[in-house]
């Protein structure tokens, strides 16, 4: 765990909404010196608190789709699984898990064949140690960082947009952007063959047309004296649906929500102080929805790579 003040925070805050802002900018908003903004900045990172500056892509634009994939292996192999998915060009988050499962992560692919075939290769390499497993295609997934630091996330107002065709050299910018979203203008266009403004006026174009949804920050909770935990719900009533995914959106502890294609459960994250007070979390939520089953429960030790693209998006 990592003390954290007040400025540290409000700085979390600010770059969970929008991690390209400027550092002038920045100061601004949270009064103070533009000197003290960039010393605290690199000692969150330095820290280990902020582990990636991230840029949400919007990977159906692009082509492709994903599934998360839940697996418990054994003990003596759980390293070298652990140093596969780290290195593998198709992964695009993963998290050490306790509980059912040892390992949660993400694949990336084009179509339901591909990713099938990229998990029986994976699978294949370590059939022998794995127990079980879950395979789930992913229907849509939303993330509210910012409630980390006790805000809730804003509200988006981007009007609704007709995808664009795109060049190699919007896919260079979103690779950059993918794997550092405070990459520098000037970085780019040295990527790009581009000038500045050109650059500049593509990100926007990307933005515009739902390529790129947000730039905001991967944090490691722990170091907030945080624990995280994923679970999984099941609820028979439909017409409960919306009511349930806004309630959980608006829940300060509800850090993310995961749903999946033609399977009946909900996934979400509720991050807790303590853990004897996920239980109280858990209960409360039973009150408002009462159809609610709770069917699974994974405490997560740690998440080592970010939802960032992985390099298959660009190959």
């Amino acid at each position: 765990m990592v003390t954290i003040d007040s400025l540290d925070k409000h700085i979390l805050q600010e770059l969970m909404q929008n991690s390209r802002m400027s550092i002038t900018f920045l100061a601004k908003k949270v009064h103070a010196s533009r000197e003290v903004v960039t010393y605290r900045l690199a000692k969150l990172k330095r820290e280990g608190v902020i582990m990636d500056f991230i840029t949400e892509v919007n990977i159906a634009q692009l082509g492709f789709m994903s599934a998360a994939i839940f697996i418990n292996i054994q003990g003596r192999r759980q390293k070298e699984f652990k140093e596969f998915l780290a290195k593998a060009t198709y992964v695009s988050w993963v998290a050490e898990l306790s509980g059912i499962w040892s390992f949660g992560f993400s694949i990336i692919g084009r179509t339901n064949e591909e990713l099938d075939n990229i998990f029986l290769k994976m699978y294949n390499q370590f059939k022998e140690d794995i127990i079980d497993h879950r395979f789930t295609l992913q229907k849509k997934s939303m993330f509210f960082y910012e409630k980390y630091v006790n805000r809730l996330p804003e509200m988006s107002h981007k009007k609704q947009t007709k995808p664009c065709s795109i060049d190699k050299k919007d896919k260079i910018i979103l690779q950059e952007l993918s794997k550092n979203s405070r990459v520098d203008v000037v970085t780019l266009a040295e990527k790009t063959a581009l000038t500045g403004p050109a650059v500049a006026q593509r990100m926007k174009k990307l933005e515009l047309h739902n390529y790129i949804k947000k730039y905001s920050l991967f944090v490691d909770v722990s170091k907030l004296g945080l624990f995280q935990y994923s679970i999984f719900i099941v609820n028979k009533n439909i017409d409960e649906k919306e009511k349930l995914l806004g309630y959980l959106r608006q829940d300060i502890n509800v850090c993310f929500i995961a749903q999946y294609i033609g399977d009946p459960f909900l996934e979400f994250g509720v991050f807790v102080k303590d853990p004897y007070m996920l239980r109280e979390k858990l209960h409360e939520i039973e009150q408002h929805f009462p159809n609610n089953r709770v069917i699974e429960v994974s405490l997560f030790q740690k998440e080592f790579v970010s939802v960032g693209l992985p390099d298959c998006v660009f190959e």
